[in-house]
């Protein structure tokens, strides 16, 4: 198989499993850990993102299928997603285009959320634009909870992802903010403590 990429946590390898095209996802052991607990957290992690996939899936939200989950050796094999990441499509899309795409980040954000499920990592490198629809990937950061704290973190961090990656979009970031109350019941409450999460870090 291919590595097509690799990060402080994982491997990322590319190829094919039972004629299906897939990526591989292992997660790296570390030196400096003890050899057992290294073990451990590792398939610990690796089963928690197993679990979160298939439940954002469940939750309406696109997520690689998931053929194999490997534990004992903290790797995961799933669907091969075949498009552009998020990111890039933003980087030329039109207006009303982009305008559609920050609605869906936004709907698909409050899905997610209103499962009690927090992405960790919410970046639009992350997120895919394949067969008309907008794919979640790499829940390695997330958990599940329903803490409004840890569920303002996810939108205050996508800001903060917006202004690095995208500071010329900055003044639509209230676009995913609306879609976002739309589609949860709480989003006032999250939107308005994302927004005091951010003051703290101003004027800390």
């Amino acid at each position: 198989m291919e590595i097509i990429r690799r990060g402080a946590e994982a491997e990322i390898r590319r190829g094919t499993w039972l004629g299906r095209d897939v990526i591989v996802k292992s997660r790296v052991p570390k030196s400096y850990r003890l050899p057992e607990l290294d073990r451990s957290l590792r398939s610990a992690r690796t089963r928690n993102e197993a679990r979160l996939i298939h439940e954002a899936r469940g939750a309406g939200v696109p997520t690689p299928i998931l053929y194999d989950i490997d534990p004992a050796n903290a790797e995961m094999t799933m669907e091969f997603i075949d498009g552009p990441r998020v990111k890039d499509e933003l980087e030329t899309a039109s207006p009303e285009r982009i305008g559609s795409l920050l609605r869906e980040i936004g709907r698909s954000i409050a899905y997610l959320h209103r499962c009690g499920i927090v992405h960790g990592d919410l970046t639009t490198s992350n997120m895919i634009v394949s067969r008309g629809r907008m794919w979640f990937i790499d829940f390695s950061l997330g958990s599940r909870c329903a803490s409004v704290e840890e569920m303002g973190v996810d939108i205050h961090l996508l800001k903060e992802a917006f202004q690095s990656a995208h500071p010329e979009l900055l003044d639509r970031f209230p676009v995913i903010l609306e879609s976002y109350k739309e589609n949860y019941e709480r989003g006032d409450e999250i939107v308005r403590k994302a927004k005091e999460i951010g003051q703290r870090g101003r004027y800390a």
